[in-house]
């Protein structure tokens, strides 16, 4: 959706109701197409757009840092933790560049296995450089995540999410996907951990508690 100036972005606002859905770091040799014009070579932010007067008119809106403040102010929403996979010098300081440090998101307190469901949703986002659809059930799961971080997600969410990367990634695990970002990107180890998300899927089990076949992980 065009979101270039301020006036386009008021009108955005008065006709859309705009949430803010991921706040993402690029790797080296990414870039990003804004919908306010400029490309993106840095951080960006994707809002989703649902029409005050039709619900089914649904649009993604991709921005940098600049329209994403303009965003947050016009709407009063919360600003998204950046999720930012690289390792950073000891001496560096990431500015997320948010409108009001008051009105950012707090600290969130995860379960182990909905962390590493969340990172892989995001990394999903990051190594298919796109942005999925608005009502996709990848970003439908990554909602019902950070709703409910503190509790271990339902085998069910771990199994669409493993059937998304299975159909969509080539191929190819999403580990692997990662490895080969990591020979031009100094990556955390702690965000591409999916051992709880395979261990999950080696150990299904009914709800009677009985044993089901193991599931091969796409993680």
């Amino acid at each position: 959706m065009d979101c270039r100036g301020g006036q386009r972005r008021r009108e955005i606002v008065r006709d859309y109701d705009i949430v803010p859905v991921a706040h993402i770091k690029l790797l080296k040799g990414q870039t990003k197409q804004s919908d306010a014009g400029p490309e993106i070579d840095d951080q960006y932010y994707v809002f989703k757009a649902t029409s005050k007067n039709k619900s089914d008119d649904v649009q993604i809106i991709q921005c940098g840092m600049g329209a994403a403040r303009d965003f947050l102010s016009l709407t009063n929403r919360k600003s998204l933790p950046l999720f930012n996979p690289l390792v950073m010098p000891a001496n560096h300081v990431v500015n997320n560049h948010q409108p009001n440090t008051r009105n950012s998101s707090k600290s969130i307190k995860w379960d182990p296995t909905a962390e590493q469901l969340h990172n892989a949703i995001m990394w999903i986002i990051i190594v298919w450089n796109t942005s999925p659809r608005p009502n996709s059930p990848l970003f439908k799961i990554k909602s019902e995540l950070e709703r409910y971080p503190s509790y271990k997600p339902y085998d069910s969410k771990i199994k669409a999410v493993n059937t998304m990367i299975q159909n969509g990634n080539h191929g190819s695990t999403l580990t692997n996907s990662i490895n080969r970002l990591k020979n031009s990107n100094n990556i955390r180890q702690t965000v591409c951990d999916f051992n709880l998300l395979t261990k999950q899927l080696h150990n299904l089990k009914d709800k009677n508690g009985n044993s089901l076949p193991s599931i091969k992980s796409w993680f």
